[in-house]
């Protein structure tokens, strides 16, 4: 019999007659849906040898020897148990009494995946029998790894309810073959074509299960849709006492409050995956200045929702009673922009590559500590060693350091050279054989130091390779192929994962957690970072900053073409240097490689705004991208107000406007002074002047302080979100949506406009104040002269 093979979208368990059922719910390369049910399995967990009469006395039993060692090469002895639910129990009673447990907190369908070497994909062996919601059944199935990747059916939510969220107005189903809006329509009321009657609140409920279940999809997805959509749904259903059930198997939807107010909550339904959009952005590492629905989709589709601002939901409640027509595409339009974005993005995609690459289910793949946990416990048991229960990582008194930062040499430069060490943490790893597994506690007491690698930091590792070293040599070729097959997705799931590594150790949170190892990941990179800086002017070229993994060269190039030669060939040189210091120094292969990143045809390091010297990690310079034929300059910024959320729209907008002149030599003043004067006689949209800020805790808890954006939100109608979006207003900070007042444009001139402006007015042959240039009475030329001359 030929084995199916299909994706991983659910692993979960059940209790059936007192034993554990394992569930593992996908969908086959087919396209068919799959259930495995295996109970012959049960959970488990460790205790150290030297602990079994106590271990035993409290409770741990049976206690077998299982050849398997602590990361530090203590025996361990196995605890099994009858259920997961016994788990928590007994743990906390052997830790009360100072009993150390291994792998104590692995959820136990995850368990069973992890020691069958299965990463989000799975092979199966064994007869298949079929059951009215999931086209094939295996019972006790022998199971293998496997590499699939089935495309996912996807059903966009959103629902409608009054500004109260009391009562449930309508549905919109998008995705799947269908877009339908299912609708109350009590008695009196018409249904606009296109829509469902429901007559009432129950029988909606009762339809949109209903179709859930027959559109069938792998997964369900929305804007905000656990927190807000399925919990609406949940309570709702619970007032007429129906269960939401949305899933392929018996049992209703079950939410996961966050466990504080930033995090976030979760959905479980029985065979399907939900997926918010929100979560998926930021998984992703895709950054908005807000994450409202109709603000990504203006900034990724150029489209918006149909009802916006901050009467929309008494809009909502109108077009219920008189334009229903008019609720229903405000609904569906939702629930298809959502699909749109999602889409385009490939957000589901590239969900779907991370599980494969971690095995984490694809609504926890944006969990970079539990991604790393598996990934990691997959390849541990093969060399017989367990690991700490999280929280009972070895503490160790001493803070992870950054990544070491050069001081800049502020100025305006011309063809300035940006090299950059290709995924440096990862490479450090590989090169110096970094793992948990390798880390020595006390290299003093080992007989043979060469055997050793010493970290500048002090920290030592074995010479054996270990796991995390080997994953990455496995990662770092699967990435460059699929960047050379031009598959963006691969290649950024990969991306993501290699540069998790390093954040994780160094994260009190994760079971592996090692500040020693952390450091010594760092110190290598300091190390490296100023022997290149050393040997790079000791070619002639002078390094005038440097961050982490980056180093700004000057070129000493008269036109473009000499310095992209200069760079080419400074790479070349450096890399084979490099190469042969790290094999006399540490006595390994190195897998460091620095590339020729960028060249700046003119770059500014800026100064510190107070005190002396330049400003760390803020520059903003002059590119050219695009082809021969086609060339294409822009100005691109790191660190700087136009990149940063925090600043309004307007500061961003007249800062690009600013360097793009200072850059190629165009005017700046008379552009200034012009946005001034707008500014002051309230010419300028009010959408430029909106600041949004992030809320880092409930309003209440702001006592000694209060921050504009704490007040503002203060002063909202209803329960304010994460992001406050508001004005600055001559009565202080309003919200954005409810602005009272009129707006005290001067305080934009002055905490906006100047803080962009001066350091370009410094540069000018005849540095100028913004007083000056804002100022009536004083004549100026409003033609800037040329430029001084660039360093070079």
């Amino acid at each position: 019999m030929t084995p199916a093979r299909g994706f991983i979208l659910q692993p979960t368990y059940r209790i059936e007659s007192g034993r554990p059922v394992v569930h593992i719910y996908g969908k086959l390369e087919s396209g068919a849906t799959f259930l495995v049910r295996d109970d012959q399995t049960r959970p488990y967990f460790f205790v150290g040898e030297h602990d079994r009469e106590r271990a035993f006395a409290l409770g741990a039993r049976p206690l077998s020897a299982t050849g398997q060692r602590t990361l530090r090469g203590e025996p361990v002895l196995l605890v099994e148990l009858a259920t997961p639910l016994d788990a928590p129990a007994l743990r906390e009673r052997l830790t009360g009494h100072d009993i150390q447990v291994y792998e104590a907190d692995i959820q136990f369908a995850l368990r069973y995946l992890i020691d069958r070497g299965i990463r989000g994909a799975l092979s199966i062996h064994g007869p298949a029998r079929p059951d009215p919601h999931i086209a094939q059944v295996f019972e006790r199935p022998a199971l293998q790894p496997a590499s699939c990747a089935p495309r996912l059916s996807v059903l966009s939510l959103d629902i409608e309810t009054d500004p109260q969220a009391r009562r449930l107005l309508s549905v919109a189903l998008y995705g799947c073959g269908t877009a339908e809006v299912l609708l109350l329509t009590p008695a009196g009321y018409s249904c606009p074509p296109g829509a469902t009657a429901c007559a009432t609140e129950e029988e909606l409920l009762v339809l949109f299960q209903r179709r859930v279940r027959e559109l069938d999809p792998d997964v369900l997805i929305g804007w905000n849709v656990i927190d807000f959509d399925l919990a609406v749904l949940a309570r709702l259903a619970a007032s007429h006492r129906l269960n939401l059930e949305l899933g392929r198997g018996p049992g209703a939807v079950r939410i996961r409050a966050s466990r504080s107010r930033w995090a976030t909550a979760q959905a479980s339904l029985p065979g399907r995956v939900v997926l918010d959009g929100i979560q998926l952005l930021r998984g992703a590492f895709i950054r908005m200045d807000e994450y409202s629905l109709d603000f990504v989709a203006q900034k990724v589709l150029g489209e918006g929702k149909l009802m916006t601002g901050p009467e929309r939901a008494e809009d909502i409640l109108h077009a219920f009673k008189h334009d229903r027509p008019r609720l229903c595409a405000y609904n569906l339009t939702d629930a298809r922009l959502v699909d749109q974005i999602i889409g385009k993005l490939r957000l589901i995609e590239l969900a779907v590559e991370r599980s494969l690459l971690t095995g984490m289910p694809i609504d926890r793949v944006a969990a970079s500590i539990a991604s790393f946990d598996y990934l990691y416990l997959s390849e541990l048991r093969h060399l017989n060693r367990v690991a700490p229960t999280v929280g009972d990582a070895e503490e160790i008194d001493e803070p992870t350091q950054g990544g070491h930062v050069l001081d800049p040499a502020p100025g305006l430069y011309r063809n300035m050279l940006v090299l950059d060490f290709k995924s440096l943490y990862p490479s450090i790893m590989r090169t110096f054989l970094i793992d948990p597994v390798g880390y020595v506690k006390a290299p003093e007491s080992e007989a043979e130091p060469s055997s050793l690698i010493r970290a500048p930091s002090g920290a030592a590792f074995r010479r054996n390779p270990g796991i995390l070293p080997r994953l990455l040599d496995e990662l770092f070729p699967r990435r460059e192929q699929a960047k050379r097959e031009g598959d963006q997705v691969k290649s950024h799931a990969i991306k993501i994962l290699m540069n998790s590594c390093y954040g994780v150790l160094g994260t009190p949170a994760c079971r592996f957690y090692n500040a020693d190892i952390a450091n010594a990941i760092t110190s290598f990179g300091r190390e490296l970072l100023l022997w290149s800086k050393a040997r790079i002017e000791s070619y002639g070229h002078p390094v005038r900053y440097g961050d982490t993994d980056s180093l700004f060269v000057e070129s000493r190039a008269a036109d473009e073409a000499h310095a992209q030669q200069v760079g080419r060939t400074l790479v070349a040189r450096l890399n084979h240097d490099l190469a042969e210091y790290v094999a006399a120094t540490w006595q390994v292969h190195s897998k460091l490689e620095l590339a020729f990143d960028r060249l700046y045809l003119r770059l500014l390091l800026p100064r510190m705004r107070t005190g002396q010297g330049g400003a760390r990690k803020r520059y903003a310079g002059l590119v050219e991208e695009g082809s021969a034929e086609l060339p294409n300059r822009r100005v691109v910024f790191t660190g700087m107000e136009a990149v940063r959320s925090d600043w309004t729209e307007l500061a961003r907008q007249v800062q690009r406007e600013l360097y793009a002149r200072l850059f190629t030599d165009q005017p700046v003043l008379d552009y200034l002074k012009q946005m001034g004067s707008d500014l002051r006689k309230g010419r300028i949209e009010v959408r430029l002047l909106i600041y949004r800020k992030t809320l880092r805790k409930d309003l209440t808890d702001y006592t000694s302080t209060t921050p504009p954006h704490v007040a503002a939100a203060r002063k909202l109608q209803g329960q304010p979100g994460r992001q406050i979006s508001y004005v600055m207003t001559q009565a202080g900070p309003e919200p954005a949506a409810e602005l009272r007042s009129p707006i005290d444009h001067e305080h934009y001139v002055q905490k906006q406009l100047r803080p962009v402006a001066e350091p370009v007015l410094q540069l000018l042959p005849q540095p100028l104040s913004f007083d000056e240039v804002m100022g009536d009475g004083t004549q100026l030329e409003l033609f800037a002269p040329p430029l001084p001359t660039p360093q070079s």
